[in-house]
């Protein structure tokens, strides 16, 4: 694998939060929940360890959650499920 630009890094970024977006057609709480989760994701993340096929296959993962409520919605739905829970978790206790 070569040396990955920071606009590759910025364009997978942008890919997987549209197709996120489109995956949880714009609902407020998952899409807040899906854009952290992203952004913790890309914040701390070694640049290094960048694999664009990773990225195509997420996007083509999200582009199947959205085309029809089958598996790969529900799973999309359940991850950000637990994540929110555990985000208002912390929230309570800190």
């Amino acid at each position: 694998m070569g040396a990955t630009s920071p606009s590759e890094i910025i364009h997978a970024y942008r890919h997987l939060f549209r197709g996120l977006l489109r995956a949880v057609q714009f609902s407020k709480p998952a899409r807040y929940t899906a854009r952290d989760q992203l952004r913790d994701a890309f914040r701390h993340e070694d640049p290094v360890s960048f694999d664009p096929r990773k990225i195509s296959r997420t996007v083509e993962f999200l582009r199947l959650a959205t085309q029809e409520a089958g598996l790969e919605h529900q799973i999309l739905k359940n991850i950000l499920r637990v994540n929110w829970e555990r985000r208002i978790s912390r929230k309570k206790y800190l």
